[in-house]
């Protein structure tokens, strides 16, 4: 369901990668959580010692072309009359708009993409945090009314 609304419409694994989308997607967020050497000490950088800047490029090019094929189908359908607007439509509408004051770029659109894809294969991750959140904070609130009657006798 959130696939259709961000991208349009629902897409396979093959589509995206032989691998696959959710193992693509691990693949990144493992990559960003493994320490890179050189990002401590600069002088051996460029020697790239645990390969991850290597694969982070592989990875940074199979997202780059998915999103590009997905902004490419939008550019092409514009032209359709009975065709829902989804989020990268409304995000392409930003794209070189001189009728608002926001105005992004292909980049953008393409990072933007790329969060609501990470949001489609974990999506506790990100709503887990937010109900959390809301849980403590109606529990708190619960004991403040507690307290609050105590206190006033009612």
């Amino acid at each position: 369901m959130t696939c259709r609304m961000v991208f349009g419409k629902k897409y396979v694994d093959k589509e995206f990668d032989e691998r696959g989308f959710k193992a693509v997607i691990q693949e990144g967020m493992k990559m960003v959580g493994t320490p890179n050497m050189g990002d401590y000490i600069p002088q051996i950088a460029p020697l790239d010692l645990h390969r991850v800047t290597k694969r982070m490029k592989a990875i940074s090019k199979v997202f780059d072309v998915f999103f590009e094929k997905i902004i490419n189908e939008h550019i092409q359908s514009r032209q359709e009359e009975n065709r829902n607007k989804d989020f990268v439509d409304v995000m392409l509408g930003f794209m070189g708009s001189e009728e608002t004051e926001y105005s992004i770029e292909r980049d953008s659109v393409k990072a933007l993409m790329l969060y609501f894809a990470t949001m489609l294969a974990y999506p506790a991750s990100f709503g887990g945090v937010a109900n959390q959140n809301l849980i403590s904070e109606y529990q708190r609130l619960k004991d403040d009314q507690a307290g609050d009657a105590k206190f006033t006798g009612g």
